[in-house]
């Protein structure tokens, strides 16, 4: 916990200034002058500034359609909302950062069943610089997707061990529908995927329920083009705005399995330079590790006919179906932040399997 409170002391100028308006204008020039507007000669800034002006700018009005053609809108909003009511872009990161690790506690507590447990792999992520990152580098709006996925799953276990799951898996579906707002809706389809294998493995009698609550994350992506429809789009040019976001990234499907070379050995495939090959700093053993140590666990589980918990199945399912997701196309370690806290939990989880403790209901 001291690693994330020391970044933000460090950068208390950044996160707690009021001058956001002072510095818009050389935001918008340096995005009039980026890589994002002009083809020739372009000024190349970082990911970081061109959130900040996003940010600025929906606030005023803008068609969000208008700069933002790789993503649904919804993270620019949320650092809009912190331009609002602080005059700073980066301070609504704060919350968003340790909500994500409360989130991330429940449910290490309610795969391990052990308190003390649970806190090895919150140990772990809070001094991986992949995660601290999103403290020194902000606002970015994966840190707003990362915490809608943690609390998604969450209060999906909780719906799946539930009498009356109904209310979970609202919460569920809202939390779904800040996933696909934020960034490309494949990972929230990812996400559906997963949850339904493990309803028809252990309990077939709440599809139902959880795939009547599955509008609702339709109807969160909806709104977050608000603006667009107030200027006169329809629903229906919502979702096919979705479409050519899709095919947008289906750019992207270059380099297929370079997601493995890089979580195993630290070779990532770039896509500039003649696809070079280079060093990720934010790699450290514990990703191949935790992956061959959870792979192994789960199949000498299996080997052995032991059962899966309903908790350790979802995690299961989710890691399968995402690092499949991931091997299709290019990846970056960017695109590690859902797989590496589950990664960490289960391991953990597996391994204390044969430890007596007292079990979370």
């Amino acid at each position: 916990m001291l690693k994330p409170i020391a970044i933000i002391y460090e950068r208390r100028d950044v996160f707690f200034n009021n001058d956001y308006w002072q510095n818009y204008s050389s935001y918008k020039f340096s995005y009039e002058n980026s890589q994002y507007v002009k083809k020739k000669n372009p000024q190349i800034i970082p990911d970081e500034v061109f959130e900040s002006y996003a940010g600025g700018a929906f606030l005023r009005g803008l068609n969000p359609i208008l700069i933002t053609h790789d993503h649904p809108p919804l993270g620019r909003y949320i650092v809009s909302l912190s331009i609002l009511l602080c005059q700073n872009e980066s301070l609504i990161v704060i919350p968003f950062f340790f909500s994500s690790f409360i989130g991330l506690y429940f449910v290490a507590r309610r795969c391990i069943g052990n308190c003390i447990l649970a806190m090895i792999p919150i140990v772990i992520l809070l001094n991986e610089s992949l995660f601290l990152g999103k403290l020194r580098f902000t606002p970015l709006p994966e840190i707003f997707q990362f915490t809608f996925i943690i609390f998604s799953i969450y209060f999906f276990m909780k719906g799946i061990s539930s009498k009356k799951p109904i209310n979970n898996f609202i919460f569920t579906s809202i939390f779904l529908g800040g996933v696909i707002a934020t960034r490309v809706f494949a990972l929230g389809g990812v996400l559906v995927f997963s949850f339904i294998a493990v309803l028809s493995i252990f309990e077939r009698r709440k599809i139902i329920p959880f795939v009547l609550t599955l509008p609702l994350s339709l109807i969160v992506l909806t709104a977050s083009y608000f603006r667009t429809i107030m200027l006169g789009a329809s629903i229906l040019d919502v979702f096919g705005i979705q479409k050519y976001i899709l095919a947008y990234h289906k750019s992207k499907f270059i380099l297929p399995f370079s997601f493995w070379d890089l979580l195993l050995f630290n070779r990532w495939h770039t896509w500039w330079d003649g696809n070079k090959i280079i060093r990720d700093s934010n790699w450290t053993i514990f990703w191949p590790g935790s992956f061959f140590s959870a792979a192994y666990l789960i199949g000498r589980n299996l080997f052995k006919k032991i059962e899966f918990t309903k908790y350790e199945a979802v995690l299961i399912f989710w890691l399968g179906f995402y690092m499949i997701f991931l091997s299709v196309g290019y990846t970056s370690s960017r695109y590690f932040m859902p797989i590496l806290p589950f990664l960490y939990i289960l391991c953990v989880s597996l391994i204390c399997k044969k430890v007596p403790n007292k079990k979370i209901p």
